[in-house]
């Protein structure tokens, strides 16, 4: 018997030697767009180290100690120098340019050029394009202006223009092509429901469309002319109408931080009332027309419904005070989505059915409570950091990395509390979490409404039979057919 033999028709199996081949080729193109994205890291580090070096001369006043240097020996605010004729910043007659002892923890790390563990930190940071224009004044102010020009153009026009725009490209493209490769292999014919298969092909003016037909189902104790009122086209334009008009009331208030506040908000409130008692109607009449069972069908009526409820929990004294409920009111201007079928189509294209967008929320924000926990378990007992004392604190910490809004100052007052010896670690660690959430988590994102952007394949099917059908009848009647 051949051992190799199941190995071997495998190998020779055409399906899976794509797959193969695609998932090799995939991982291929993110090796080497990794190698691009480190490439450029190590040269602008080496460049930094080689241009800039150790910078440790600043304004001080006259006989300042360089070892024992207080808030009040320095110039405000704290300028670099150099010495005349250099080509830097010169300092005033009253002071003058002296070079520093200052560790790193004191200098704040984000800006040093020392070595090429210490560049790499500077460079990557620089390129998320936070910080680094503080960077560029102290290298100024340290050595001629076009060294200083050169190096940060031309930095982030490539590492954050260019290598990480790249990054994300190629890491869509993988993703989509595994997606689309894992697809075809575990394809099954699963069964759909009859609510997914009550839609029917309609020719609108920007060509055929496949239309939900619920709204057409009568519940047989219905009466036929409630039934034509909720459906007609002057129905729906009046709702729309009413909730733009509250829309407008709820943005007219003003506060004017007086006595005539609680007034007016007092009349706002009962008007606020007349209105959820005409949406609440609106709700009560579409569920006799279409039968609760065909209105819980569609996603639309369950927003509807979801609005009405919170609504009328607003209106009770104690959560109208609270504003526990208010965003239920303020949510009912989404409604006027469907007065545009252009920009209807375009939210349901970008959202989709909520499955692929929701899960991603759902991994982002897990992922960020992983790492929220890890790092509270971390650096809780750190001393004179503040950040991580709390789990609420933490995560905040960590979101704003997310955010990239004034992440290094959240890192730098790390690293600056940390032990000297774990700063390496810490380091990677922050930049790591934050490559990955910047590049990956977003890449994910972008993949993902890219995805919801495509056409239905359904819908595409249902087009090609209809212009197939189509051209079947024309041969039919040509004649000599």
């Amino acid at each position: 018997m051949n051992k190799g033999g199941g190995w071997r028709s495998l190998l020779l199996d055409g399906g899976q030697n794509a797959h193969l081949v695609t998932l090799v080729r995939s991982s291929t193109q993110i090796k080497n767009v990794t190698i691009f994205f480190m490439f450029f890291m190590i040269l602008y580090a080496i460049m930094g180290v080689q241009l800039f070096g150790r910078m440790d001369y600043h304004c001080v006043l006259p006989g300042t100690d360089p070892s024992n240097v207080t808030i009040a020996d320095l110039a405000i605010p704290d300028t670099m120098c150099s010495q005349k004729g250099q080509g830097g910043y010169e300092c005033p007659e009253h002071m003058e340019c002296m070079k520093l002892d200052m560790t790193a923890h004191a200098e704040g790390f984000y800006g040093m050029f020392d070595n090429v563990v210490a560049s790499l930190f500077t460079v990557y940071m620089a390129a998320s394009q936070e910080g680094w224009v503080y960077v560029l004044y102290d290298c100024l102010d340290t050595l001629p202006s076009y060294l200083a020009f050169f190096y940060f153009v031309t930095l982030i026009f490539f590492m954050a223009w260019l290598v990480k725009n790249v990054f994300i490209a190629v890491i869509t493209e993988t993703f989509a092509e595994i997606r689309v490769q894992f697809s075809e292999m575990w394809q099954t014919k699963e069964i759909t429901s009859e609510e997914h298969l009550r839609q029917k092909l309609e020719k609108c003016e920007d060509g055929w469309r496949l239309v939900a037909v619920d709204s057409e189902v009568q519940h047989p104790n219905a009466p036929k002319l409630l039934h034509k009122v909720v459906r007609s086209t002057s129905f729906q334009i009046l709702m729309m109408m009413l909730v733009l008009c509250n829309a407008l009331i709820n943005a007219s208030f003003v506060y004017r931080h007086d006595k005539t506040d609680e007034p007016r908000k007092r009349i706002y409130y009962y008007i606020e009332i007349v209105f959820t008692i005409i949406f609440n109607i609106e709700t009560t009449v579409k569920m006799i027309a279409y039968s609760f069972k065909t209105y819980w069908k569609r996603g639309q009526h369950k927003f509807e419904l979801i609005l009405c409820v919170g609504s009328t929990l607003n209106l009770v004294p104690t959560f109208h005070q609270g504003n526990y409920f208010t965003y239920f009111q303020v949510f009912r201007i989404a409604r006027l989505i469907k007065a545009s079928p252009m920009l209807e189509d375009f939210v349901y294209k970008i959202f989709g059915p909520g499955k692929k967008l929701g899960g991603l929320v759902i991994f982002t924000v897990v992922l960020l409570v992983i790492t929220s926990g890890i790092s509270l378990q971390l650096f809780c007992y750190v001393p004179k950091l503040d950040k991580f004392r709390t789990f609420p604190q933490a995560f905040m910490s960590m979101f704003q990395i997310i955010t990239q809004e004034g992440w290094t100052d959240v890192v730098v007052e790390i690293l600056r509390t940390t032990n000297t010896k774990l700063v390496f670690c810490v380091g990677m660690y922050f930049v790591g979490y934050h490559l990955f959430v910047t590049l990956i988590v977003l890449s994910l994102f972008v993949a993902v409404i890219l995805d919801n952007l495509e056409m239905d394949e359904e819908l595409k099917k249902v087009k090609q039979l209809k212009a197939r059908e189509e051209t079947t009848c024309m041969r039919t009647t040509l004649p000599g057919a």
